[in-house]
């Protein structure tokens, strides 16, 4: 399967986050607290302007929380941490987002 720029990155960016040595501490609450960072993340990465488009935010803020419940199925299950699911689960949030905005 070939996947995007985007799915890469938002991959890493939760590998980032899971290989913390403070993963295993944090509490669901936590990990929602990162949306606004990771929306940022997102943001840039693409080169969205959310402020401009409307579309742009929404899907910046569905990919954001596709890797916010990526994060939270990694907590609850240390063995969902497997680089292909992670990948997949995320190309498929944004192909979703992509449908859904243009449709």
């Amino acid at each position: 399967m070939k996947y995007s720029p985007l799915a890469i990155h938002c991959t890493s960016l939760c590998f980032d986050v899971m290989q913390r040595s403070s993963f295993k501490t944090l509490t669901h609450r936590d990990i929602d607290e990162f949306k606004d960072d990771v929306y940022a993340l997102i943001c840039e990465r693409a080169r969205l302007m959310p402020t401009q488009q409307q579309r742009e935010h929404q899907f910046a803020s569905h990919v954001a929380d596709g890797v916010i419940s990526v994060l939270h199925q990694c907590l609850n299950n240390p063995s969902a941490r497997d680089s292909i699911w992670i990948l997949a689960a995320l190309e498929s949030r944004i192909d979703t987002s992509i449908k859904n905005i243009i449709h």
